[in-house]
């Protein structure tokens, strides 16, 4: 019931004010393939997806949703037919030139904090826009994303704000918070009492902590040069989850050289039973190459190293593009297991960009120790993509895998999607 009720009271205030614009698309998508179930029997799904977008404009006010329904229309599941909400929001803008809010179902992205929220979200800038802040809270959607509230506020709890500014006119510094709650579902165990009778108990967890604090920045030291940093620090456990360095510096016009270095935790609820185990950090450095030899061929080449506890891996890519043709080579070796991969893909639209065909394919043999067998895996998809006006458009593709589990897997995709927009009076 409170759901319900916070749902439409966007959508009371909103018709109090007459739309002027409305936009939307819908997509229809069928996903078809053969699995097994517990028996080893074979199984034919043919899931059904409708989703849809739809936004409503006027002076300041807007409201905005999207939502999907599936099936599956041949072996049934347990939730089906299944919706997911994934937003519905009314957003008022420019309240004194100087406020935005948005009230409902949302996706949030503020510096450290970024998830979906039934709540409100509330933007403010300062100082001709030199410095913005955002604040938001509300109920922590899961990622079911269903319509009802079926654990507390207070157990289940997503809030956290951001501060935005350019002390600089080349460079944008970020200060985050963000706490996160999420109740673990509830479950039934067997216990034997003193006679050792079997009974069962129900057990509840408390519910999971997430709590960060985070810093970025970006500078734009020179026209071609440009330098972003990030750290992340864990409140309850009381260390530098994850920090990073990324720089990419402009030699010629063509030629560019890329630096990423990268500290990383094991992001863990402090309060999970994950928290209670040892766990180690890993670092990685990346440096590569990128050249655009003409307009229409560019490559690229990378190469990372990853420092493990005791151990050590590296990883190499390289590839490049032209045109509507790209491809790639990348190999793996070390702790992580040794990988040798290569992928290719072609799209190519034809006259009018009415019929627009693409084809790919990848193969890589990969074994996950030195002493371990090689394991051999190909794909493979064509498609094709029919747009016989700019509102409209079909798709259609087939995906193949042949790997040590699965001899022959072939899948069909198809979807229909279809934009509008209405002025109205």
């Amino acid at each position: 019931m409170k759901l319900r009720l916070f749902i439409l009271v966007p959508l009371f205030c909103v018709t109090q004010v007459e739309a002027q614009f409305v936009t939307g698309r819908l997509t229809t998508s069928f996903y078809g393939w053969q699995g097994r179930d517990a028996s080893n029997a074979k199984l034919n799904f043919m899931r059904g997806y409708e989703n849809v977008q739809i936004d409503a404009n006027s002076g300041n006010f807007s409201i905005a949703t999207n939502l999907q329904i599936s099936d599956d229309f041949a072996a049934k599941i347990g939730t089906d037919p299944e919706l997911r909400l994934s937003s519905l929001v009314l957003r008022v803008r420019h309240i004194a030139d100087a406020l935005d809010i948005s009230l409902g179902r949302q996706f949030v992205f503020a510096g450290v904090g970024n998830g979906i929220i039934d709540g409100a979200d509330l933007i403010s800038t300062f100082l001709d826009g030199k410095i913005s802040a955002q604040a938001y809270g509300g109920y922590n959607i899961m990622e079911t994303r269903t319509l009802a509230w079926k654990k507390s506020l207070a157990n289940n709890s997503f809030f956290g704000a951001q501060i935005t500014g350019n002390p600089l006119d080349n460079l944008l510094v970020g200060v985050s918070y963000m706490n996160r709650r999420r109740e673990p579902d509830a479950f039934t165990v067997v216990r034997l009492d003193s006679l050792f009778n079997p009974y069962l108990v129900t057990l509840n967890s408390t519910p999971y902590v997430e709590e960060y604090a985070s810093i970025d920045a970006n500078y734009d030291v020179l026209p071609n040069v440009n330098v972003y940093g990030r750290g992340d620090y864990d409140i309850n456990l009381e260390r530098l989850s994850r920090a990073e360095l990324n720089a990419r510096i402009g030699i010629l016009t063509s030629l560019y050289f890329t630096a990423d270095v990268l500290h990383r935790e094991p992001r863990l609820a402090y309060n999970s039973i994950f928290a209670v185990f040892n766990s180690n950090s890993t670092q990685e450095v990346e440096g590569g190459v990128e050249y655009e030899i003409t307009h229409s061929v560019r490559t690229y080449a990378r190469y990372a190293y990853v420092d493990y506890r005791d151990d050590n891996s590296q990883r190499l890519t390289v590839g490049g593009s032209y045109e509507f043709f790209s491809a790639s080579f990348t190999r793996n070796f070390g702790f992580a297991g040794e990988l040798n991969g290569v992928a290719v893909q072609a799209t190519y639209p034809l006259p009018d960009r009415i019929f627009v065909p693409m084809i790919a394919a990848g193969y890589g043999s990969y074994k996950i120790s030195p002493d371990a067998a090689t394991n051999n895996v190909l794909n493979g998809s064509v498609g094709l993509t029919y747009r016989p006006v700019p509102s409209l458009s079909a798709n259609i593709q087939t995906q193949y895998t042949q790997n040590r589990l699965y001899s022959n897997d072939l899948r069909i995709f198809l979807n229909f999607t279809y934009w509008f927009g209405t002025r109205l009076n």
